[in-house]
């Protein structure tokens, strides 16, 4: 959206700023992405190829065989990043911008690569399409070629299209919110990194009713998994480096499990995911976040009242 559309005396609705601490947020949600979407991504696998994906067995490697599958690894992942920017682009270009690439460091925190447009005004909905095409088109075509091809490497590239897509998602339950109406642009101060929404002048826009508790739960649900998998693969990695034996969150004699992970004497480990007792996790954890969240402002607002 151009600066020169807008009117500086009427703000935003909201605005969506690419500050730091947003930045380690989406690293910390796309590090623990990467394998929540393999996984995800597994299962799509092995139900295509009919066979199944747990227990899933993570063999033993000398050295040199690792670094050829880490470089093997990220010569996927580089071919990932340039179709991913791409479609942002095309689809920017069929509503009439001129995009941009580049790549870049954020914060000195995110290294980055980016396509984006100036001068040009989207409604709501062009720019759901835009942020979300890379995220579903790469992931549909990902899935119509492990129909032909029957290769569990596929996973790697998918997952690492979907993680790369943590912002997109994140920008695209912000637009979500408010109704198709809207318009979607630069923002008005200098320097900010993000996006503005702006309303008609003549008509106020508010937030479409039960987005603000629905966006506080995905919040808490979210957030739950993280923890979950950020305390799983420390455990996992730290039992991989000093050979401390299993890990272990949860009772499987009680019939509820998050993960295991055993040890083989040769070398090899077993990994198993409780798919039902995290889904019941995050639940309660977005339920908990929604309603600390509801007692919080409503303290706020009566203590602000009591200030008057």
């Amino acid at each position: 959206m151009s600066r020169s559309d807008l009117d500086p005396a009427s703000p935003p609705l909201a605005s969506f700023r690419f500050t730091r601490v947003v930045a380690i947020q989406w690293v910390v949600g796309s590090a623990v992405g990467f394998f929540a979407f393999a996984y995800c991504f597994g299962h799509v696998y092995a139900w295509i190829r009919g066979v199944s994906l747990e227990p899933i067995v993570i063999a033993a490697s000398s050295p040199p065989t690792t670094f050829g599958w880490l470089a093997v690894l990220l010569g996927l992942l580089v071919c990932v990043i340039v179709p991913h920017e791409l479609l942002h682009g095309a689809v920017m270009a069929y509503y009439g911008g001129s995009p941009s690439y580049g790549v870049g460091v954020s914060h000195f925190v995110v290294p980055y690569a980016y396509a984006e447009t100036d001068g040009r005004r989207y409604t709501r909905n062009q720019l759901l399409v835009a942020l979300l095409a890379p995220f579903v088109g790469l992931t549909a075509l990902g899935f119509a070629i492990m129909v032909i091809v029957p290769s569990p490497l596929l996973v790697v590239p998918l997952a690492a299209n979907a993680a790369g897509s943590i912002g997109d998602l994140w920008m695209a339950a912000i637009l979500c919110q408010y109704p198709a109406d809207v318009r979607v642009g630069g923002l008005l101060d200098d320097g900010d990194r993000g996006f503005g929404i702006y309303g008609s002048r003549d008509r106020p826009t508010t937030r479409i009713p039960g987005t603000v508790l629905l966006s506080r739960f995905v919040t808490g649900s979210v957030g739950t998994l993280a923890l979950i998998a950020t305390y799983a693969l420390v455990a996992i990695l730290l039992s991989l480096a000093f050979g401390s034996g299993d890990v272990v969150l949860g009772d499987p004699d009680a019939g509820w499990l998050f993960f295991r992970h055993d040890r083989r004497a040769d070398g090899s480990a077993l990994l198993e995911i409780g798919d039902g007792p995290l889904l019941a996790a995050a639940a309660l954890g977005g339920l908990a976040w929604t309603s600390v969240t509801i007692v919080r402002r409503r303290f706020e607002g009566e203590h602000d009242g009591m200030r008057k």
